[in-house]
This record gives structure tokens, C-alpha cells and sequence, in this order.
């Protein structure tokens, strides 16, 4: 249908023009130069299927091209696909997509950043950093050190010493830098070292941040008399704050002024005081998540003397799917109250819940769920089914049931979860079935 593809040509070409990043994610999403790269790629309504596509690389420029199939099709389908872009050197890519045979330049609709895999010295921290803060530069002999540079910016020096140093950062823009270390002795340099967020756009460097998902993040009253909180806690077992990209729930409150990240060798606790519904999504860098451990409980303060509430799962990247998986042991009783609650931390828009009974190959009920974007989850989308198995008559007879959940736009990228809670109705009690 060749008139067809033209006019996806079309549409296509200004797509890409004012595409948002988030149409393209990469896996792993800090890679080095001795990472294998894969680009999952997401484009809505843009084709009748994908033929095959083909990548070439020029410089830092990495050009991903794609070729429709030449068929007949009532409207375009969304294109998802994965492209592998093998090991890359130690650079700042712009990635770009063209249709087919186009030789025209075409804006990139997304960057990536790898770092070196072995780079003669390391930052702590590594990103979002203020002017003021001191960063620690661990590695090298550093006695003799006469500049250290943020891409062409100077940073003061605060100390040298025999295994390092320590510098105040300077007031960078957001983006990604090089570092360099002067010596008489010649330049040591670390290539994509350093990031910054971008507090305008509200966008982060994924190379630097982690995107963690509080799946619960609400109190307030509920049924039979209940009063809900919502507690989260986040050790920092690292030597440094922790500067989160944007703001955070773990900033502390304080007046006139202090510092408000979490500190160092510290614990940081916070009760919610909004009604977030679908949760909280933190951006937190990643260099320090290895060291962070993080809780989240929920609980009936109206019942404390029976019952100190439930933990809820903190979900950081490596947790998320990219493929169906499922809820297992979901009680099919009319003492609780059953509700599913489904996270898509790219916004991307439906699931497919499937609810098994039993051994069965053949899912007793099947259902489609629109997730809606949620601005606590910066980006992501949300939805919830209460009394997910009342009404079903095909599930009379089941004491237990598995849910599965479907993210049908994955393609390959690790973006969806979800959980089940179980509401006692006489005690309120709360049980929570998460997939492990």
C-alpha cells in the first residue's frame, strides 16, 4: 500500500522532528565501553508492521533505519521493536530514526552517554551536585594536580592527597561532562563522568539516576472507620548526601535553612502528607543505590494496638518487566477485598489482565485496563480494579486464583509492575501478594 507509507512518511518524519526521548529506552541504561547496547524503540500509529531495520553509526551519530511492510491495513499500528547496537566507545551518541532508504539528515530523537569502562579515576558523587558540594575524586595520585576540569569548567580544589582529592564542583548546566585532571606530568580523563538534571525540562541523564517506584504513597481515612498512613524510610549508607534529581519525599522540612538531602550514614523517615494515590516515583542516582536500602509500610492507625501495618515492596529497576508475569495465590473469599493496582513507569497506556483458577491453561476471565499518567509518578501511568473478582461467576468454586498481567507496548523495555492487596473486612488487616 505505497500511497499509505508515504503518508506515514509523513507523519513519521514529524514525529521524530519533536519526539520525546522516552520513544527510545536503552538497555543497560548506564552502559560502558564494554556494554553490549540494545535500543528498545516505541513509535505510535506509525506503520501497517515492521519489515527489518538497520543501524549505522557515523562519529557520534547512530542512525536506526526502519523499513515498513508494503501491505494493505484498516489504520497504522503502533511500531515496537528492539535494535542492537552492539559495544560503543566511550562518547556522548545522538540516536536518530529515518524511514527506510531516507538519506536526509534528521534530528536525533534521543542520547546516550557510555562511559569509560575503566577510567582512571572515579567521582563520589557522581552527578547533581551543587557549586558547593564537595566531591571526592578517588584514584589517582593527586599531589602535583594544577586544574581539575568539569568539561571546560574549572572546580576549586579543596584538597590533594597521595590517593585522591577532594574539589568543590562548579555551577554547571545541565547535561553530561568529561573530567580531566592536569598534571605537569600529562592529562588523566574520564570520558561522560559527570551529570546534571535538568530542573526546566524535568528530565534526567538516565546514565546517572534511577527511577524508583513508592507504589503506595497515601493517607487519610478509609472504609469501616479506618485511618490509612503510609510511612517510608531510606537508609544512605554512602559518604555523601544523597542529591535526587528533582525534589523528593526524603527532604527534610527545616527552617530557615539547612541542608534537606538525606545524610550521610544516615536514616531518613517520612509520613505521607498527600493523597498520591498511584504512588511516588524518586529519581535517585545511581551510583548510590547499592548502597540504599529503602522501606515502605502502610498502616490502620485506628488498630495500632492489633496490628503495626504492612510492608509494601520498593521497586527499583532491576524489579520492573518487560514480559507477562504474574500474581500467584490471589484469595478468591468474600471476607476481603481484593484490588489490583497496575504501574507502567513509561506512561504507556494498556494491559491485559488475565485471571487463571487453578492449574488451568485457559484464563477463566480476560480484561483490558487503560493506565492513566500520574504526575506523582513524573512521567509513568496508573491504574487500579477494586473488587477485582466480584461478579465473576467462572471463578465460583476457586479458593485461589493467579492474576496475570500482560504490558502489551513492552517491547523489551523493563517498564510495568503491580500488586495485590488484601483487605481483611472485619480487621482491616492488609495483606500484600507482589510478584517475586
Amino acid at each position: 500500500m505505497r500511497y499509505a507509507s508515504l503518508l506515514l512518511f509523513s507523519f513519521a518524519s514529524a514525529l521524530f522532528a519533536r519526539a520525546e526521548s522516552r520513544l527510545v529506552a536503552f538497555d543497560p541504561p548506564d552502559p560502558t565501553s564494554r556494554t553490549p547496547v540494545l535500543a528498545h524503540v516505541h513509535i505510535p500509529n506509525y506503520s501497517c508492521g515492521i519489515d527489518h531495520t538497520t543501524v549505522s553509526r557515523d562519529g557520534s551519530s547512530i542512525r536506526i533505519a526502519v523499513f515498513v511492510r508494503q501491505v494493505e491495513c484498516i489504520r497504522a499500528s503502533n511500531a515496537d521493536f528492539t535494535v542492537d547496537l552492539g559495544v560503543l566507545p566511550a562518547g556522548i551518541y545522538g540516536v536518530s530514526i529515518v524511514h527506510g532508504e531516507q538519506t536526509s539528515e534528521v534530528p536525533p530523537i534521543a542520547a546516550i552517554a557510555v562511559r569509560d569502562a575503566n577510567p582512571p579515576f572515579e567521582l563520589r558523587p557522581n552527578a547533581g551536585a551543587s557549586g558547593a558540594d564537595i566531591i571526592s575524586i578517588i584514584g589517582p595520585n593527586m599531589i602535583d594536580t594544577t586544574a581539575v576540569r568539569f568539561g571546560p569548567l574549572a572546580a576549586e580544589i579543596v584538597s590533594l592527597g597521595f590517593g585522591g582529592g577532594r574539589v568543590k564542583s562548579p555551577a554547571l548546566a545541565p547535561g553530561i561532562y568529561d573530567v580531566t585532571i592536569e598534571k605537569p606530568s600529562g592529562t588523566l580523563h574520564s570520558t561522560a563522568a559527570y551529570g546534571m538534571p535538568d530542573p526546566e525540562s524535568m528530565s534526567i541523564p538516565a546514565e546517572f539516576y534511577e527511577r524508583v517506584l513508592l507504589p503506595v504513597f497515601w493517607s487519610g481515612p478509609g472504609a469501616f472507620g479506618a485511618q490509612w498512613a503510609t510511612n517510608a524510610a531510606m537508609y544512605n549508607g554512602n559518604e555523601y548526601p544523597i542529591t535526587p534529581a528533582f525534589t523528593s519525599v526524603f527532604l527534610s522540612s527545616c527552617v530557615p535553612s539547612c541542608d534537606r538531602r538525606p545524610a550521610a550514614n544516615g536514616t531518613t523517615s517520612v509520613v505521607a502528607n498527600a493523597n498520591a494515590l498511584g504512588g511516588v516515583v524518586e529519581e535517585l542516582p545511581r551510583q548510590a543505590m547499592p548502597r540504599l536500602d529503602l522501606a515502605l509500610n502502610i498502616r490502620d492507625t485506628s488498630r495500632d494496638a492489633q496490628d503495626l501495618g504492612s510492608q509494601v515492596p520498593v521497586v527499583r529497576e532491576s524489579d520492573l518487566f518487560a514480559r507477562p508475569f504474574s500474581i500467584l495465590n490471589v484469595p478468591n473469599d468474600p471476607r476481603y477485598r481484593v484490588t489490583l493496582r497496575l504501574y507502567s513507569l513509561t506512561g504507556r497506556g494498556e494491559f491485559t489482565v488475565r485471571i487463571y483458577r487453578g492449574d488451568t491453561q485457559e484464563p477463566a476471565v480476560k480484561t483490558f485496563v487503560v493506565l492513566t499518567p500520574q504526575a506523582s509518578l513524573r512521567g509513568g501511568a496508573f491504574a487500579s480494579i477494586d473488587n477485582l473478582l466480584a461478579g465473576y461467576r467462572q471463578l465460583d468454586g476457586a479458593t485461589a486464583v493467579r492474576v496475570e498481567i500482560d504490558p502489551i507496548e513492552s517491547s523489551g523495555n523493563k517498564s510495568a509492575w503491580g500488586f495485590v492487596s488484601v483487605t481483611n473486612n472485619d480487621t482491616q488487616h492488609v495483606t500484600v501478594i507482589s510478584p517475586q
